[in-house]
């Protein structure tokens, strides 16, 4: 067994699977009694998604079938396999970065800067989630397929969920009503 290639899959696949339980985890962040709890594991499994999507591009420098080199890891598109899927890669794992940076010194940015960069979690997620999906050498394998098309589906249900709670606590005031 190539255990390389072993160890780009798992670090790829489990990274991507602990962003969206950090996604999900943001999005229901607002769940009653369970506030503090869902902040804390978004937060977390957040950093470790980060952490294992950067080794998952680490080994890749490695890998016997199609080595990618620094610049083909680092730089988007330019790599010599795959450009525009390896780029969905890189993109969403430099966004995941700002995400978690701006977190990290959200006190120094400002409360309006960080949720600005804070929404670059979802096409962040979506790149990583396309990468996977159409890059990934078990992308035609029916558990793969059924797990990206389910993870797809929680997050668009609970991004759906999250803006339509908005909506009910934004409702515009009737002018008639003022007077």
């Amino acid at each position: 067994m190539n255990w390389i290639w072993f160890g780009i899959r798992v670090l790829g696949l489990t990274s991507y699977l602990l962003l969206t339980l950090s996604v999900l985890g943001g999005i229901l962040r607002g769940v009653p009694k369970k506030k503090f709890f869902l902040l804390q594991f978004h937060q977390q499994i957040g950093q470790i998604a980060l952490l294992l999507g950067g080794l998952h591009g680490f080994l890749l420098l490695f890998d016997s079938y199609e080595p990618y080199s620094l610049v083909g890891l680092l730089v988007p598109f330019a790599s010599t396999y795959e450009p525009v899927l390896s780029g969905f890669g890189t993109i969403g794992l430099y966004l995941l970065l700002i995400v978690i940076l701006t977190s990290d010194f959200m006190k120094t940015s400002g409360r309006a800067a960080w949720k600005k960069a804070h929404y670059l979690a979802f096409p962040s997620w979506l790149l990583i989630w396309a990468h996977g999906l159409f890059m990934g050498s078990e992308g035609r394998e029916e558990w793969a397929l059924a797990m990206y098309g389910s993870t797809f589906l929680l997050v668009l249900l609970a991004t759906i969920y999250m803006t339509a709670g908005r909506r009910k606590q934004k409702k515009p005031v009737d002018a008639r009503s003022s007077y």
